[in-house]
């Protein structure tokens, strides 16, 4: 390998070219350089060794394409080859991130669960997108992942294994994210075992804590081969197992899924426990995929809600009265807006999203929110902001139009037209 001096001009295939300025860092793969590029900052990876021609054209088709969602921090250009060696230049990762292993060890905290439900939506919204481009992944863990925790912003970097699905480019992952079919050696990475590990890194996002290291981990005096088969491979127990107990988290060693594990909702508890199961462990197609952890990501940031007693944020659910997570007191269900695939707790303070009224996949965009009425603090309704008008239809038949800006009340049986794809309606 050609190491770079400062000073050095690269030139990229595109015609365009970066100088050395210095070098950022170094690891397995390569070695990182501050580069000038059109007077501006970036990052450039060189490569330690000569990877073959396959590996080369992907990375320029990759860079070509263009990133699949702004979260990827995507290679933007690939150098010309010089003396066997090349690299890609990249945007820096700004100041404020912290990597993902940094909150297992409490080295950095989010600033609210609304966090972290934004950094897990962004994570799996990043991945549908690729995807969907006919993309995998193939090495995501725990360095790929660096996150805001004032924002709960997410960066996704080392995307130079990205490949077509079914298409491997020599990477298999990182042990405790590679799927079990990998750890036994019967496949190769694609969009199955990205699943497996899309649903590992939202695991440890919101318990702190490798879903496969319980009791039994700790029971290993040797983390060999045969010893990591046996934790991470189709004989792998997932901690929160409901029908075996063997490698529950253990008290004073595993505190933070311990003590987490009950305050999240049962409708992600029981999405962990099927896409960890002893049947999508041996069966790929029966992960829980990106799209459904978007959809129930959308839910449950609905569904964290502050609580009328203690004004503290909790979360309901749209079956049975549940209990505020802060001060323990019963919540009674909530008032509901069931619209499309989503139910709404309609309390004060509650937005709804373009993605709960259309058919768009825009978990940004704020349409409408519920607010208590100026003069009688007792009554609340529903505000347009979608820059569209809705039409209302009030139980006795009414019709009315609420034009954006404009809101409301909350009338029991009231069925809003938030736009062409989706109608919804107040229910108790």
């Amino acid at each position: 390998m050609s190491e770079l001096s400062t000073g050095t001009k690269v030139k990229f295939t595109n015609g365009g070219s970066c100088t050395v300025k210095k070098e950022l860092g170094r690891g397995g793969q390569g070695i990182v350089y501050l580069v000038d590029y059109n007077g501006n900052d970036y990052a450039l990876k060189w490569y330690h060794l000569p990877y073959p021609d396959a590996f080369y054209a992907n990375l320029k088709k990759n860079a070509e394409a263009g990133a699949p969602s702004e979260s990827f921090i995507w290679p933007l250009a690939v150098t010309e080859r010089q003396n066997d060696s090349y690299g890609y230049i990249m945007k820096l990762r700004p100041k404020g991130y912290e990597e993902l292993g940094a909150f297992m060890l409490a080295k950095a905290r989010f600033k609210s669960v609304e966090c972290v439900i934004d950094a897990a939506l962004q994570i799996c919204t990043s991945f549908q997108k690729l995807h969907i481009r006919g993309l995998s992944y193939q090495d995501m863990n725990d360095g790929n992942f660096f996150i805001n925790p004032e924002t709960g912003h997410v960066l996704i970097c080392d995307n130079d294994n990205v490949a077509p699905n079914g298409v491997n480019m020599g990477i298999a992952g990182k042990v405790g994210f590679m799927a079990p079919e990998i750890v036994e050696h019967q496949s190769l990475p694609n969009r199955n075992t990205d699943y497996f590990s899309l649903a590992v890194t939202l695991f440890i996002l919101f318990y702190l804590n490798r879903p496969f290291e319980g009791a039994f981990a700790l029971s290993c005096p040797c983390m060999n081969e045969d010893a990591e088969r046996k934790l991470n491979g189709k004989d792998a127990i997932f901690i929160m197992d409901p029908t075996n107990p063997k490698n529950r988290p253990v008290p004073g060693v595993h505190k933070n899924v311990i003590r987490r594990w009950g305050a999240y909702p049962k409708m992600l508890q029981d999405e962990f426990i099927k896409t960890f199961s002893s049947e999508a462990m041996h069966d790929p197609t029966k992960r829980t995929m990106d799209r459904k952890w978007e959809q129930l990501l959308v839910q449950l940031r609905a569904f964290y809600v502050q609580c009328p007693i203690c004004g503290k944020m909790t979360f309901v659910n749209d079956e049975t009265p549940t209990q505020c997570i802060e001060c323990g007191k019963p919540l009674t269900k909530p008032v509901l807006v069931k619209c499309g695939k989503y139910n709404v707790p309609l309390v004060p303070g509650q937005k709804f999203y373009k993605c709960m009224t259309t058919f768009e996949e825009d978990h940004d965009t704020v349409v409408g929110e519920a607010v208590r009425n100026k003069v009688d603090p007792k009554k609340w309704g529903l505000v347009n902001k979608s820059g569209q008008p809705w039409t209302v239809t009030l139980p006795d038949g009414t019709v009315r139009n609420v034009d954006s800006g404009s809101g409301m009340p909350m009338v029991i049986g009231a069925k809003i037209r938030f736009s062409k794809d989706i109608t919804g309606e107040i229910v108790k």
